[in-house]
C-alpha cells in the first residue's frame, strides 16, 4: 500500500472513528455545566458537522473512486484544505451560538449592560482559543499569503464577537451562515457541480444545525456555566 492510499485509509477510519464518537454523543448527552464542559460540547459537534458534511459531499460525488481520488495529490491536498476551512467556520459560527444562548438562558443579554456584552464576547473568544488550542496548527494553509496557523482565524474571530449583537444570535440559524457558505465555497468539487448541488448540501448541514441546536437546548445548563466562569 503506498504513502498516499495509506493516508486516504488511515482518514477514511479516522472519520469513522471521529463518527462512531459522535453517535455517542447523540444517545448519551451530559449535561453542560461548566465552561469546559461547554468548550467540549462546541468542538465536538463543530467537528463532526464539518467531517461529516464535507466527507458526505465528496463521497455522494465521487462514490466508490473515494480511495482512488485520494491518491492524486492535488485531491488530497485540497481535501485537508476543505477540512480545516470548513472546521473553522463551523467553529466559530458554534461558538457564537453557544454563548448567545448561554447569554439569553442566563438573562445576560447584550442590549441590558455593556458589561454583559463584554463578558459575552470574552466568553465566545474563550471557546474558540481553546479548541484551537487543542489542534496541531498546521506549519502552512494555504494560500501562500495566509498567515502560518490559526492566526488568521483567531483574529477574524475576535472581530465577530467583538460585533455580534449576541440576542440576535440565539434565534435559530443566525449564527450559522458562515458554515454554510464555506462548504460551498471549500469543497473539492467542480464549481459547474456545485451550482446544481448548493440548496441541498446546504439542507445537509442546516439538518445537522438543527440536531446541535436542539441537543444544546435539552444539555445547557447556563446559570452553572456562568457561574463557573465567574468563579
Amino acid at each position: 500500500m503506498d504513502r498516499r492510499l495509506h493516508e486516504a485509509y488511515q482518514e477514511t477510519m479516522r472519520y469513522v472513528v471521529m463518527a462512531l464518537k459522535a453517535l455517542m454523543f447523540w444517545r448519551r448527552s451530559p449535561p453542560i455545566d461548566t465552561v469546559d464542559g461547554l468548550i467540549q460540547f462546541v468542538e465536538t459537534r463543530s467537528k463532526f458537522v464539518a467531517q461529516t458534511t464535507l466527507y458526505g459531499y465528496i463521497r455522494t460525488r465521487v462514490g466508490t473512486r473515494f480511495i482512488s481520488f485520494m491518491e492524486d495529490d492535488v485531491f488530497a491536498s485540497s481535501v485537508d484544505l476543505a477540512k480545516w476551512e470548513i472546521y473553522l467556520a463551523c467553529l466559530s459560527d458554534l461558538a457564537i451560538y453557544a454563548t448567545a444562548v448561554l447569554g439569553r438562558n442566563a438573562g445576560a443579554h447584550a442590549d441590558a449592560t455593556a458589561h454583559d456584552s463584554d463578558e459575552l464576547r470574552d466568553i465566545a473568544i474563550r471557546i474558540m482559543e481553546s479548541a484551537l488550542a487543542n489542534e496541531p496548527s498546521p506549519a502552512d494553509r494555504p494560500p501562500a499569503d495566509r498567515p502560518n496557523g490559526f492566526d488568521d482565524s483567531r483574529r477574524a474571530f475576535g472581530e465577530r464577537a467583538r460585533s455580534t449583537a449576541w440576542g440576535d444570535m440565539a434565534n435559530g440559524e443566525e449564527a450559522f451562515s458562515g458554515s454554510l457558505a464555506a462548504l460551498v465555497e471549500w469543497a473539492p468539487v467542480a464549481d459547474e457541480l456545485k451550482i446544481h448541488d448548493v440548496e441541498i448540501v446546504r439542507f445537509s448541514i442546516r439538518f445537522r444545525w438543527k440536531t446541535v441546536r436542539d441537543q444544546l437546548k435539552d444539555t445547557l445548563d447556563a446559570d452553572a456555566v456562568l457561574t463557573d466562569w465567574r468563579a
